[in-house]
């Protein structure tokens, strides 16, 4: 799945989170190994959860706060 143009808002329990970097992963916004597959040189972000709360992952790709949406996929 390429970069979407909005953030992935999901509701997350504690626990630890793989984030997709290279936009590939059928599983958006996490990560399905797509990155090994495709031969890509990014990695997955890994990301620990201390408390059940809602993320806005990025989406585009492009955030200066990745793994989280800073709103940068608005801005033309």
């Amino acid at each position: 799945m390429p970069f979407a143009t909005s953030p992935h808002v999901k509701e997350e329990k504690p626990g630890t989170v793989a984030y997709c970097t290279c936009g590939e992963s059928a599983k958006a916004p996490y990560c399905d190994g797509s990155h090994g597959r495709n031969r890509s040189m990014k990695r997955p972000i890994i990301v620990k959860i201390e408390e059940a709360k809602t993320v806005a992952w990025c989406g585009c790709g492009k955030s200066g706060n990745a793994p989280y949406c800073d709103g940068t996929h608005s801005k033309g």
